[in-house]
């Protein structure tokens, strides 16, 4: 056979080639790496609900959604709080073994909640911070609680300062995290830890001053972060605490048997301290940034006056202890509301609530705080000068509120100087006044005068003429009241007998208010910036009803018969004074 027949040689199965077993061992490789890349997408803190971009991946039919990774954190993060509180416990258990003093136990326990604290400031995750932080909070403030109360260990002034430390620090955590559930759940629950402890201690001091400082933090807390429904429960809290701390103190017949311990000079002061941190803090917040009062500024001032100043008022008077400097300095604060408006003199829309805000505050203040400092004579006449003042620079910077408080002030005055008393009397007591009214309520008179003099002088425009026209009328009806009161006194000397007599009495009655209600006819007819036309019909009415019910009644035929001939001139002539308009001089040619 030749070599040419020869078939070729096959190879053993051993040595046959190699090509299958080494694409299948590659793919074995890619498919460990797919794993592999699986695996650490699984693993990556990252990712929560993403779909992985594996190559080559394939998705099985009824897998499981994609938000699957976060069941199993969320479910890791709540066995991680069952650990903490675990340790917790077991620092309780040793203290109930008597192997850890209860003292060292507090300390022990305060430090393991606040390092819990610190650790959620540190994590890198906010989901693990807000965790770690709620657990610190579940150990703080019942801690603080049972310690305080149950075994009394911490003082109350103790605890009420590690009440706000662990509260700052919870809401720095909040705030450097952006966690404000957990700023809220830290908050309400030093709140409520606060008014528990001041319950079972009797002690109520520190725990308002703690108030006091929480909600300064919210106030100023809530501006940087805009989370401002917390300053509602933080604002409420210490005005209920005030409002508590004065009510004790203040109470009647000395403060009760539990809280003997209580001080006066503390509850006033913490008292002032309410009223001083929130209106401060409105104020410079406004003087900042330039905006407008807010409902919640609003509110609280209206509540820190009269649970803060009322509060500090009722303490001064049931203790009767300083009174005075609780008037000077409220005076001196409304002076430094009256300053603190000036930057927004400016008539805006933007800044006019400011204004009025401050303003108004301001005139509580000074209403408020002058009768304590000065007596009624005294303040009568300053009220009467803050009257005239608030008149002049509301008419050169046209503003109505000022021209109000000008009015308000003016009344104020009168009703201290007792010239609003005497002038009713006058016209309503059955004899003739008897004195003449009181240096103080002349001077009021004269000042109510010459404020009436500078808005006719002055004439403002018509817009604000109709702004302020019921301020105007109602000093302008005042004005007639005290100076008919001062005709029936002079008449009444001169006419009544030494005995009286109530139908010559009733007679000057009627034709003093005759004469005014002509009077005011006129003034309409040619003032007309004044509109005391206005008045003459009530005034008409009036004396209707007092010619019916005094005239009528006491009156003999000679003093009806002028008291008929008086009113009916009025009734005739009142209607025609308004009717005619004012004649203005015929011009002459040059």
């Amino acid at each position: 056979m030749s070599t040419a027949e020869v078939p070729p040689l096959r190879r053993p199965p051993a040595e046959a080639p190699s090509t299958s077993l080494e694409t299948r061992v590659a793919g074995l490789a890619e498919a460990v790496a797919r794993l592999e890349a699986r695996v650490a997408a699984l693993e990556s803190p990252g990712l929560t609900g993403t779909a992985l971009d594996v190559p080559g991946e394939i998705h099985l039919p009824g897998a499981l959604p994609d938000t699957l990774p976060a069941a199993p954190r969320i479910l890791g993060l709540l066995g991680r709080v069952c650990l903490i509180l675990g340790g917790a416990t077991f620092i309780r258990a040793l203290v109930d073994a008597g192997s850890l003093h209860r003292g060292w136990g507090v300390a022990l326990g305060l430090a393991y909640a606040l390092t819990w604290a610190v650790l959620a400031d540190r994590s890198r995750s906010p989901l693990t911070a807000a965790f770690h932080a709620l657990a610190s909070i579940l150990i703080t403030y019942p801690l603080l609680v049972e310690s305080t109360a149950r075994f009394g260990i911490l003082a109350p002034g103790l605890a009420a300062a590690l009440l706000v430390i662990a509260t700052g620090l919870h809401a720095s955590v909040a705030w450097r995290r952006d966690l404000q559930p957990i700023l809220w759940t830290a908050t309400l629950a030093s709140l409520a830890s606060g008014f528990l402890l001041m319950a079972a201690r009797r002690t109520v001091e520190p725990f308002v001053a703690g108030f006091l400082l929480l909600g300064a933090g919210a106030l100023w807390l809530t501006y940087g972060r805009r989370w401002h429904g917390l300053r509602w429960p933080t604002a409420l809290a210490a005005d209920l605490g005030v409002l508590i701390l004065t009510s004790l103190a203040a109470w009647p017949g000395g403060t009760p048997e539990a809280y003997r311990s209580l001080s006066a000079a503390w509850a006033m002061a913490l008292a002032l301290a309410l009223v001083a941190l929130y209106v401060g803090s409105f104020a410079l917040r406004m003087r900042q940034r330039q905006r407008v009062v807010n409902a919640f500024e609003a509110t609280q001032t209206v509540l820190v006056l009269l649970v803060g100043f009322g509060g500090a008022v009722r303490v001064a008077l049931a203790t009767d202890a300083g009174l005075g400097l609780l008037g000077a300095g409220v005076s001196l604060a409304g002076a430094g509301c009256y300053l603190a408006a000036r930057p927004f003199a400016e008539d805006q829309e933007e800044t006019r609530a400011n204004f009025n805000f401050f303003t108004f505050l301001a005139l509580t203040f000074l209403l408020l705080g002058g009768p304590i400092v000065l007596p009624l004579p005294g303040f009568a006449i300053l009220g009467g000068l803050l009257g005239f003042a608030a008149m002049g620079v509301g008419l050169r910077w046209r503003r109505a509120s000022l021209i109000l408080q000008s009015g308000i002030y003016l009344a104020a005055a009168l009703l201290a100087s007792g010239l609003a008393l005497w002038s009713f009397r006058a016209f309503l007591a059955t004899t003739a006044p008897a004195v003449p009214p009181s240096a103080a309520g002349a001077a009021t008179l004269a000042l109510l005068s010459a404020t009436l003099g500078l808005f006719l002088l002055r004439r403002p425009e018509d817009v604000l003429a109709a702004k302020v026209r019921p301020v105007i009328l109602s000093l302008a009806a005042l004005g007639a009241l005290a100076l008919g009161a001062l005709a029936i006194f002079g008449a009444g000397r001169v006419l009544l007998p030494p005995g009286g007599d109530a139908g010559l009495l009733a007679v000057l009655r009627t034709a003093t208010l005759s004469t005014l209600t002509l009077a005011l006819a006129w003034c309409g007819r040619r003032l007309p910036v004044l509109a005391t036309g206005w008045l003459v019909y009530p005034l008409l009415i009036l004396g209707a009803l007092k010619f019916l019910f005094e005239d009528v009644a006491v009156g003999r035929p000679l003093t009806l018969f002028l008291a008929f001939m008086a009113f009916g001139a009025t009734l005739i002539l009142a209607p025609r004074l308004l009717k005619h308009p004012n004649v203005s001089p015929p011009e002459v040619d040059p």
